[in-house]
């Protein structure tokens, strides 16, 4: 079956809004992937657990360093 086709029935199909929303979450899921998903949500950090020392050495801002330097 073309792709056209396949589009125009599922316009043509009635469905409420809790449909759509799973319909477009399986269509998000399928695009991006589990693991994309998770990547976006949590980070790269998060799936790693792990943070270098060159991410705590850039780090700055109020109680990075001695007071007064």
């Amino acid at each position: 079956m073309p792709i056209k086709t396949q589009i125009d029935a599922l316009l043509q199909e009635k469905m409420d809004r809790k449909d759509f929303l799973k319909y477009a979450g399986g269509v998000l899921l399928a695009a991006i992937g589990v693991t994309g998903v998770v990547r976006m949500l949590l980070g790269n950090r998060a799936l790693t657990g792990t943070i270098s020392s060159d991410d705590v050495n850039k780090s700055s801002g109020y109680g990075k360093s001695r007071y007064g330097k």
